[in-house]
């Protein structure tokens, strides 16, 4: 892929990049966070802020006609990435309270290239998946795997948090690593469909705003002032910019190379963990977020030289038919 697409491509990972960064800083604030304030009312704040402020951004911008038009012809995929959704925020914030960060952002994201693999193809037709992109995934859930062992064994940076803790911890990171994948893929479609980064926000976080307000107002309504705050900073470093971040990159990239490129967050929350006095440095976890950082870098490499190649159209003389393609299923 060359010229003005190629350009797309390479704006789409610098901000992909910068989605990274924010990911990592906001598992290692709200993590630091959460054994401070309700996980609920937490969420409940941010997200009701976000799904607010880009919501009547596009109704100033578009008009209500045209923001609620993807409630009606894109039914099926704006459900399914509000559902996709409030599962992934819910699970991470949640497994934030039992793990290490580095650990929660590497399991979470780096699952996603593995993921990504099996079910692009399924969800999105078109969509095409490198050799050594498949590759990478696979070695992937090596170091995935050793991460999980330190984790239950109390050799990561948390230290011994007890094997239930740790297991439902693990086990909601991966409900958040399958979900947030799916994001990425529906994400993909809307944008396909000719929904703008914008527009697509303003109709992702209905059933998120809903659950939150629910469980609170059923819970404990008192520990929403203390949330208040730490919610903000969450809207604005954790849901809001990220998430406009993250839908520009998948506009301008396939969805494996999204899911590759958010996975170098762990390094990033690694360093910005330090700080934490309640978390130690892990040998083991600075050696599965060394090797799945080096391994996401030969999976981008291999994308971006795939798509600098010159497409078989290119290649035919003016005047002649263009080669009949394969479509994936």
């Amino acid at each position: 892929m060359t010229g003005a697409a190629g350009r797309r491509t390479n704006r789409g990972i610098l901000v992909l990049l910068l989605f990274a960064a924010m990911s990592a800083l906001v598992d290692v604030y709200a993590g630091n966070q959460l054994q401070k304030v309700d996980t609920l009312s937490l969420a409940a704040v941010s997200f009701t802020l976000c799904g607010l402020f880009f919501l009547g951004l596009d109704l100033v911008r578009r008009g209500p006609a045209a923001t609620f038009a993807p409630l009606r012809t894109r039914r099926y995929d704006v459900v399914a990435i509000n559902v996709s959704t409030a599962v992934t925020w819910l699970s991470l914030l949640f497994a934030l309270k039992y793990l290490e960060p580095a650990v929660v952002n590497v399991v979470g994201l780096a699952i996603g290239p593995v993921l990504t693999v099996v079910l692009g193809p399924l969800l999105r037709r078109g969509s095409s998946v490198l050799g050594a992109e498949i590759a990478v995934s696979v070695a992937i859930c090596g170091f995935l795997a050793l991460l999980v062992w330190a984790s239950v064994t109390g050799r990561s940076g948390v230290g011994d948090v007890g094997v239930d803790a740790a297991v439902v911890g693990l086990a909601l990171t991966l409900v958040c690593g399958l979900t947030s994948t799916a994001n990425v893929i529906y994400s993909k479609r809307l944008s396909d469909a000719g929904l703008d980064p914008q527009s697509v926000l303003a109709v992702r976080f209905f059933l998120m705003m809903a659950m939150t307000w629910g469980f609170v107002l059923v819970g404990d309504p008192g520990a929403l002032p203390p949330a208040l705050l730490p919610g903000l900073v969450v809207a604005v470093i954790g849901v809001g910019l990220p998430m406009y971040l993250i839908q520009v990159g998948i506009k301008h990239t396939e969805p494996i190379t999204a899911s590759l490129i958010s996975a170098l967050s762990p390094p990033m929350a690694l360093l910005l963990q330090l700080p934490d006095a309640r978390l130690r440095p892990s040998a083991v976890t600075l050696v599965g977020v060394v090797g799945i950082t080096a391994l996401v870098g030969v999976g981008v490499l291999a994308r971006g030289r795939h798509e600098r190649r010159p497409s078989p159209a290119s290649l035919v003389p003016a005047g002649a038919p263009a080669p009949t393609e394969a479509r994936s299923v």
